[in-house]
C-alpha cells in the first residue's frame, strides 16, 4: 500500500482508510481484530470511526462506544497505537440513542438530527474525553467536526477544537458533512483568528453521481462545484465514505434496494453503470474494484474509506490496489455522461 500527503501538513498516511464503524457491533471482535490485523500487514495505518459508531444496527443494544472500544482494546493488545494514525469524530452522537426509538424498536429517522449531541464548545471538551478513553490514547491524530451544526457558531466550534489542538488531545482537526460554503467560510474564521484549520473534509463520494440537487439530509455528497473547491484548496484532503453506496454497483436487485437510490436513478447513472461494466468486464475486475481504482488515481486526490462486513470482502476490496489505470482509461471513465 502507498503513502500519501494528507493535504499540505507534511504527515503521510495510507492511500486508503480502514472504515471501522461496524466493528464492535455487527462485526465481531475477532472478525474486526482479523480485518485490522491484515490492514496493518498491508501497509495500512489511516483508522477511521467516531463516537457515534454505530448506534443504529440491532434493537438498541448499542449507544456508540462500539467501535472506539474496540479499537482501543485491539491497540492495546497490539501495542500498535504509535503505528497507526487515528481518526474519530463528533457531533453526531446521540443524547439519549434508547430515546429515539419507538415501541416497537424503530428508529424515526426523520427525528435523529434533533438529537445530535451538535458542536457547541462543552460538549467537544466532554466529548474528545470520552473518546480518549474509549480509544486508550492520549491523543487523536484526526479529529472531525462530523456535522454542519448550524445552531452553534462556527466560531464556538473552530475555537474549542483550536483548544483541543493547543492541549495536545488532538494533532489535527477536519470536518464531515458540509457544504463548500461552509468549509471556505471555517477557514476563513480559522485565518482570522490564527486558529488551527481543518486538513480533511470527509464526505460521500462514489463514481455514480446524484441527481443535481437532491437532498441528502444532513449528509453532503460530492458535486462539481466542491471538486473545483478541492482543486483550489489541495491543503484539505478528500476523505471519501460510502466509495460504493453501501455495494450496489455489482447487484440491479441491491441497488433497487438502496434506501437512496431515487437519488441516484437517472440516465446519468445507467451510462455511468454501463461504461464502469465495460470496463470491469475487459480488465477482468468487479465494478466495485473499479470504482475503488478510479477513487484511487483520481485528481483531486482522493483517500478512499473502504469499510467491509468480513475477511472476503475485506480482501476483494483490497483488490483493488492491484488496479492499474491508464489516463485514457480514466478519462473515459470520467467522460461517461447522459
Amino acid at each position: 500500500m502507498k503513502m500519501v500527503e494528507l493535504g499540505k501538513t507534511g504527515e503521510q498516511v495510507s492511500q486508503v482508510s480502514l472504515g471501522c464503524m461496524l466493528m464492535g457491533s455487527t462485526i465481531d471482535a475477532a472478525t474486526s481484530y482479523a480485518m485490522l490485523d491484515c490492514f496493518v500487514e498491508d501497509g495500512g495505518t489511516f483508522l477511521d470511526t467516531a463516537n457515534c459508531y454505530a448506534w443504529w444496527v440491532g434493537n438498541g443494544e448499542f449507544i456508540g462506544d462500539e467501535s472506539e472500544t474496540l479499537l482501543g482494546e485491539w491497540m492495546q493488545a497490539r501495542g500498535s497505537r504509535d503505528r497507526l494514525f487515528l481518526a474519530t469524530k463528533t457531533g453526531a452522537r446521540l443524547k439519549d440513542p434508547a430515546h429515539i426509538r419507538n415501541a416497537q424498536g424503530d428508529i424515526p429517522w426523520e427525528k435523529v438530527p434533533g438529537e445530535y449531541q451538535g458542536l457547541a464548545k462543552d460538549t467537544i471538551k466532554r466529548s474528545v474525553e470520552d473518546s480518549l478513553r474509549r480509544l486508550r490514547t492520549d491523543h487523536i491524530d484526526l479529529y472531525y467536526a462530523h456535522i454542519d451544526d448550524r445552531n452553534t457558531a462556527l466560531e464556538e466550534t473552530l475555537d474549542a477544537l483550536n483548544d483541543l489542538v493547543q492541549e495536545g488531545k488532538v494533532r489535527y482537526i477536519g470536518c464531515s458533512n458540509y457544504r463548500t460554503w461552509r468549509m471556505e467560510r471555517a477557514r476563513a474564521i480559522s485565518a482570522a483568528h490564527g486558529w488551527v484549520h481543518y486538513v480533511a473534509a470527509q464526505q460521500e463520494y462514489s463514481y455514480l453521481r446524484p441527481k443535481p440537487g437532491v437532498d441528502f439530509g444532513v449528509g453532503a455528497h460530492v458535486d462539481g462545484e466542491m471538486l473545483d473547491y478541492f482543486r483550489a484548496n489541495d491543503e484539505i484532503a478528500l476523505v471519501a465514505y460510502s466509495p460504493l453506496l453501501k455495494g450496489i454497483y455489482d447487484d440491479a436487485e441491491k441497488r433497487a434496494r438502496y434506501y437512496n437510490w431515487s437519488l441516484y436513478d437517472s440516465d446519468d447513472s445507467r451510462v455511468r453503470l454501463d461504461v464502469l461494466s465495460k470496463m470491469a468486464g475487459e480488465l477482468g475486475v468487479s465494478n466495485s474494484q473499479l470504482v475503488l481504482a478510479w477513487l484511487l488515481h483520481h485528481q483531486p486526490q482522493v483517500i478512499p474509506i473502504f469499510g467491509m462486513s468480513g475477511m472476503a470482502q475485506y480482501e476483494h476490496n483490497m483488490g483493488a490496489l492491484n488496479i492499474t489505470l491508464s489516463d485514457a482509461q480514466m478519462a473515459e471513465l470520467n467522460a461517461a455522461s447522459a
